[in-house]
């Protein structure tokens, strides 16, 4: 996958985090990464950068972001379910873009088995 932007969270001129975006249809962003150094989990690094994150599909004008997360990853669903995003299904994504987009979308997405779909719908309020 081509990533389009990727962001660096950076203390103290180090870099400790990472987030890599990307975006479909001019209708839907994806994070399609978020990664923090070990020492420096649990202080809210993640946090930032997906907040940045929607903030800039925001300005983008993205309808909505979505992320996948792998199975039993409770802290990362945690981390996306804090900030507004819900599980989705094949069904439901395949339902606002028809089935052959949809399934363009998991093939672009790089969605695998025993990873779970989330999405969020953006606010422009």
């Amino acid at each position: 996958m081509r990533v389009e932007i990727d962001r660096e969270a950076v203390v103290d001129g180090r870099p400790v985090g990472l987030v890599m975006l990307k975006t479909f249809y001019d209708t839907a962003g994806y994070v399609y990464y978020i990664a923090v150094a070990k020492d420096h989990r649990r202080r809210k690094v993640a946090a930032r950068l997906l907040r940045h994150s929607l903030e800039y599909f925001s300005e983008l004008g993205m309808r909505e972001v979505y992320a996948s997360i792998e199975g039993g990853n409770a802290e990362s669903e945690g981390l996306f379910r804090s900030r507004g995003f819900v599980r989705t299904s094949y069904r439901e994504v395949s339902g606002k873009y028809g089935n052959l987009r949809a399934l363009d979308l998991y093939r672009r997405m790089l969605v695998v088995p025993g990873e779970t779909l989330l999405c969020r719908l953006l606010d422009f309020t």
